[in-house]
């Protein structure tokens, strides 16, 4: 089996349009390739969407919720560094892959992108490009030669050891950093302190600086010296406020970002094959689903939601949900529905094939009878059963027969 080549991405909502930008540029040159989006609050439909698309071509798109409390709690008082950047130091904790390259989202790859997962780390922890707003020498390849004066490593691209930064336990520590409110350039500088030593230097033309142009014309000819250089960049990062999708901006290469951003997703796939608009269609399940719940807490939920991929699992609640719910729906086969309305509730009620009572607090006992009465047949484990119930379709199951459960969910459904 190919392994797919894994790129992460992070964002949130208000910048939806400039990660599918970027992945539209990935797609169009690249095939085989896992793409993460951590992310606090895009809708999964999205991710669903894309695909339909992307699966045709042996590629996917991920949906890797973050909790927004997290990123909260990591902020910087300089005002021109977002706190969902932040996303991105959690890419060891969210991300399985040991291998993974980095990409903001202010960027087009135009380039395969073959010769840069190819590349072995040694003893770095991660490649990078030096800030081109350091006053370098380069070489005549256009590499960074006094590297001894890089100020920092511009982050918008790395290509990361997930490996080794998981064992030498190096994660929370880089997060306890960013902690601190005073770095300069936020994660960016946590990132460089963190790993002195041990970042290798990427060729200029895979993050490609193309927003500090404009100050190479305000005494800071080095830097257009350095942009020179590259003939032929392969991935071009729209740094600092000159950003092609403004109403207006300064700089070269406005054009190659609106370039990605017109093209047709079927446009995109029939580069490599032929494009079957059959496949974008709604999602359909063998079976629904339903719990109700008075809390976040529950048991098993997200092994079932894994385990029954042909299930669809729809969540209820009276009041708001937190995070420990809302993040389930980054899988396909899944819906909440916080602060549930009256007739949505007769709704899941009535399609239900199965109920699952696997909440820990309160039971919704008006809701468990309304299901009895349809003779719906209910699932529990031990630690999570209603007591005293009186109905012969109740099934509970020892806390680790997980396995166990999703089989008989699945014999009930296939005899409905």
């Amino acid at each position: 089996m190919i392994s797919l080549k894994t790129i992460v991405l992070n964002g949130d909502y208000g910048f939806l349009d400039k990660i599918e930008t970027t992945i539209k540029s990935i797609i169009y040159h690249n095939q085989k390739v896992k793409i993460y989006v951590i992310n606090p609050y895009i809708p999964h439909e999205w991710f669903i969407n894309l695909n339909q698309y992307l699966n045709q071509i042996g590629s996917q798109i991920v949906d890797k919720k973050i909790d927004p409390g997290f990123l909260q709690k990591l902020h910087s008082r300089y005002l021109h560094i977002n706190t969902s950047a932040y996303g991105r130091l959690f890419i060891p904790k969210l991300i399985k892959e040991d291998k993974v390259l980095y990409l903001d989202c202010d960027i087009v790859v135009d380039s395969k992108l073959d010769d840069l997962f190819d590349l072995k780390f040694g003893k770095n922890i991660l490649y990078a490009v030096g800030d081109f707003y350091g006053k370098y020498e380069f070489d005549s390849n256009g590499f960074i030669t006094n590297l001894a004066d890089i100020v920092e490593y511009n982050t918008g691209v790395m290509l990361i050891n997930n490996k080794k930064i998981r064992e030498e336990n190096l994660a929370d520590e880089m997060i306890k950093m960013a902690e601190d409110p005073n770095w300069p350039n936020g994660d960016q500088s946590v990132i460089n302190e963190l790993f002195k030593g041990r970042i290798g230097q990427l060729h200029p033309s895979y993050n490609y600086q193309i927003g500090y142009e404009a100050y190479g014309y305000r005494g800071n000819s080095h830097i257009l010296k350095g942009l020179n250089l590259i003939k032929n960049p392969k991935i071009i990062h729209y740094i600092t406020e000159n950003k092609p999708f403004n109403m207006v901006s300064v700089g070269s290469l406005r054009e190659k970002w609106w370039h990605y951003r017109r093209l047709e997703w079927s446009e995109i796939i029939s580069k490599y094959g032929n494009f079957d608009k059959s496949k974008i269609k709604d999602l359909s399940f063998d079976g629904e689903a339903f719990l109700f719940t008075h809390l976040a807490e529950t048991e098993n939920i997200e092994q079932l939601i894994q385990k029954l991929p042909n299930i669809r699992f729809n969540i209820a609640a009276y009041t708001p949900m937190a995070f420990l719910l809302l993040k389930l729906i980054q899988y396909d086969n899944v819906r909440v529905f916080p602060t549930i309305m009256e007739k949505d509730l007769d709704r899941e009620i009535n399609e239900a094939d199965i109920y699952l009572d696997i909440n820990y607090g309160p039971k919704a006992d008006e809701i468990i009878e309304r299901i009895m009465k349809r003779r719906v047949p209910i699932f529990s484990f031990d630690q999570t059963k209603s007591q005293n119930l009186d109905y012969n379709n109740y099934h509970v199951f020892p806390d680790n027969q997980i396995d166990e459960m999703a089989e008989a969910i699945k014999k009930v459904v296939e005899n409905i």
